[in-house]
């Protein structure tokens, strides 16, 4: 037998909760002495202590606390159930909020390092070649999801490129077009590779040459100041009284899931009318 003391330790509560749940019927000492008053629990009743609480941190009233236990007592697993539940949504809501820290945290990086990144990035204008590809792509109209898009069509591309054992002949390229869609204006993004041939289930593309862009060098150990670059790409072709115009491009030339890779080292190109 315990003390209610060692008893509110052991269940993490309070002797004060523990001596409401008591007035109010939900969690009896197993002994009170009827000379002191003094209570006592058994170890057997920390489960229902463990549920009481776990009610309690899922929001529910007293009264439905009360229900919810005795329909387990009576054999029944609603406890279990509704925590499960909760578990599933905060491992969601996780996600969620971590994918929209990244995304403060990019947008942070991007505003307090806009000036210095301007500064070292060096701009070259430049023909582009011609590109035979295989790839996946989709239109976007949610520019905050692009990232998450591409991640999951360069999976499945280069899955399918080793399935086939098709020969590589140059770096990954990503690509953007806009692209009017029935909501308005969108953007197509794919995610592309150089293979000699095509790829069962992936689209063949071609990238037409560009006589004239404007490119630019990113080299960092993750993406996090990729928009920036970009943006730091755009605000040049505007200083130079240039035009972008056509299928802007990302080419891959090294990236952190290569063998021995540890940096991103992505050409950005932009085509100028």
């Amino acid at each position: 037998m315990m003390s209610i003391g060692e008893f509110a330790r052991l269940a993490g509560v309070s002797v004060r909760m523990l001596r409401h749940y008591d007035q109010l019927g939900l969690l009896r000492p197993h002994r009170v002495d009827p000379h002191t008053g003094y209570r006592s629990y058994a170890a057997a009743q920390l489960d229902r202590a463990n549920h009481l609480v776990a009610l309690k941190d899922l929001g529910f009233g007293l009264e439905r606390v009360a229900e919810l236990l005795e329909a387990d007592a009576s054999g029944g697993d609603r406890v279990v159930a509704l925590l499960r539940e909760r578990r599933d949504e905060l491992r969601a809501q996780i996600a969620v909020d971590r994918g929209r820290l990244a995304r403060v945290e990019a947008r942070l990086s991007t505003i307090t390092k806009e000036h210095a990144m301007s500064t070292t990035l060096q701009f070259t204008e430049t023909a582009l070649p011609s590109l035979r590809l295989v790839q996946r792509s989709v239109v976007v109209t949610d520019m905050a999801a692009i990232e998450a898009e591409m991640g999951m069509m360069f999976g499945a591309v280069n899955e399918a490129v080793d399935a086939a054992a098709a020969l590589r002949t140059g770096p990954g390229i990503a690509h953007y077009t806009p692209e009017s869609g029935p909501d308005g204006d969108g953007l197509r993004a794919a995610a592309a590779e150089q293979v000699d041939g095509g790829v069962d289930g992936l689209e063949s593309a071609e990238l037409t040459a560009v006589d004239r862009a404007l490119v630019t060098t990113y080299d960092a150990a993750d993406l996090s100041g990729i928009a920036g670059a970009w943006q730091s790409l755009v605000t040049e072709v505007e200083r130079r009284g240039l035009t972008p115009a056509g299928t802007c491009r990302e080419v891959y030339h090294s990236t952190p899931y290569e063998p021995g890779g540890t940096r991103w080292v992505v050409e950005l190109q932009q085509p100028l009318g």
